[in-house]
């Protein structure tokens, strides 16, 4: 005997996680820094799937978006961010970024390792690799983005998906039931990374095979991931699902369209109906619930992510009201500051609050910094301060220094007091560029009021051009390449710590 089954769905819009950086287009050697957030508890950084890879793909293209021969490159992600180092093309050009998930056999290197779910081979145009199952494990999850050169460093990639939950409304309802399956449907036929456009005109046919829920007793069936239009919320399709059981009679409906909408939760909760034949009841709604749901109790002891507050004892907390810095990056970083005995890294953070006044660098070539090793230490700025601050402790007047002289003897910040954290200290410029590419919207908030105008953020890198740096928009809260503040100019602090375990 197979009965009908009533269901409805609302989405729950996830964290929007867009962030880019600004940069001037320039040939040679260029290095862009990509960041993988997702929404977890835990890590923000693109979720672990127990028997895969995370990847992340750097495609260049021309400007009508056409992939150049031999300027694809792919890196194995491993934390928050990843890092690509090239020489740019002669010609203008656009970097588009595809991250997913592999498996990476025991001859086979991140490179060679072929895809799973989707098929990258012709970037930026995204299709698939696979019509089943595979859509339904956490390992369909992606994200992608666009950098232009000429005007950014780094990006923060989002996902073009909307994931659809499957479950019982009330798992009570649905006692003894454990198996899902899903007859063939069809989705979107792919994804254009450089237009942001996915592919409706031609479609893909998915289905999943009879499988055990993800979670039988808490009515959570299972998942997956669907290319999100841009142009419209609902997609025609006719996805026929079954749930079944030992002992139990068989529930299924047949679900018209899909809502999709990018970087979305949409649930899907089932509610038994009436007798084999009878009309299937659907209620739709389509709200911002996640997004603005209550935040979750704060566990101190927890390990950090990027994004979390800490208060002045090195401590998670939950709002920035209680919170001198907000997280910008977990440790495992190149970094050879000499830190105190015992002590392992843990995170970094940066202070919601500026060290300085917008002041001057004045002619600080006369202190002669020495070039800072950020080559194979870019987390060092530890170091890379101290180094500053032991040359201006030599000078005659280090007054003639306004802004070292600020930071380093009349700081805005009160100083660091717990065992749990280093002192304050100039960020190194990798640490810089991280920090300004985070998303928190209190240490935008405090970036944007520092100064009146676009301004100079001070990092503790030397380069044998100088002191480097990166401008600031307080309009759109925006942040430039990195640049030589030349002596004369003006430049903020806001200074990082360094977090232990």
């Amino acid at each position: 005997m197979m009965a009908m089954f009533a269901m409805s769905f609302a989405s729950c819009s996830q964290e929007e996680i867009v962030s880019t950086e600004a940069n001037g287009l320039v040939s040679g050697p260029v290095t862009v820094s990509v960041n993988i957030p997702q929404n977890n508890p835990i890590s923000r950084a693109m979720p672990e799937v127990d028997g895969f890879t995370r990847r992340c793909i750097m495609q260049l293209v021309d400007g009508e978006g056409a992939a150049i021969a031999d300027q694809k490159y792919v890196q194995e992600v491993t934390g928050d961010n990843v890092t690509f180092s090239f020489t740019a093309p002669e010609e203008a050009y656009q970097c588009v970024f595809w991250a997913d998930y592999v498996q990476v056999g025991a001859e086979e290197t991140i490179e060679t390792a072929p895809d799973w779910v989707y098929n990258t081979t012709a970037l930026p145009a995204i299709t698939y690799q696979s019509n089943r199952d595979r859509h339904f494990t956490d390992a369909a999850d992606a994200f992608c983005g666009v950098l232009d050169p000429s005007s950014s460093t780094s990006t923060t990639l989002t996902r073009p998906l909307t994931r659809i939950d499957l479950g019982a409304e009330d798992p009570a309802e649905f006692e003894g039931y454990t198996t899902i399956a899903v007859g063939r449907f069809n989705i979107p036929g792919g994804y254009d990374i450089f237009t942001g456009t996915t592919n409706t005109t031609t479609v893909q046919e998915i289905r999943l095979d009879a499988r055990a829920m993800d979670d039988a007793e808490a009515g959570e069936w299972a998942s997956l991931f669907v290319f999100a239009p841009v142009d419209q919320t609902e997609f025609a399709t006719s996805m026929t699902l079954t749930v079944s059981g030992d002992g139990v009679d068989d529930y299924t409906a047949t679900i018209e369209s899909l809502t999709l909408d990018a970087n979305m939760i949409v649930d899907m909760g089932f509610t038994p109906g009436g007798q084999p034949g009878g009309e299937m009841d659907v209620t739709v709604s389509f709200g911002d619930e996640f997004e603005n749901q209550p935040a979750e109790p704060v566990d101190p002891n927890a390990p950090l992510a990027v994004g979390d507050y800490i208060n002045a004892n090195g401590e998670k907390v939950a709002t920035a009201e209680e919170a001198i810095a907000v997280v910008f990056a977990l440790g495992g970083q190149n970094d050879n500051s000499t830190y105190a005995e015992g002590k392992t890294v843990e995170a970094y953070a940066m202070s919601l609050n500026k060290a300085t006044n917008r002041n001057r660098v004045d002619t600080y070539t006369d202190l002669g910094l020495a070039v800072t090793d950020d080559a194979a230490n870019a987390y060092a700025g530890l170091a890379f301060s101290t180094a500053i601050e032991t040359a201006l402790g030599t000078a005659s007047d280090a007054t003639a220094y306004q802004m070292f002289n600020s930071f380093f003897n009349n700081s805005l910040v009160e100083a660091t007091a717990s065992e749990n954290l280093s002192e304050w200290y100039i960020p190194s410029l990798a640490q810089l560029q991280a920090a300004l590419a985070t998303t928190n919207a209190d240490l935008i908030a405090a970036l944007k009021a520092a100064y009146t105008g676009n301004y100079y953020c001070a990092s503790s890198t030397v380069t044998a051009e100088g002191l480097q740096g990166i401008i600031y928009n307080i309009t759109d809260g925006t942040s430039g390449s990195p640049e030589t503040i030349g002596t004369g100019a003006s430049a903020v602090v806001f200074p990082v710590v360094t977090i232990f375990e």
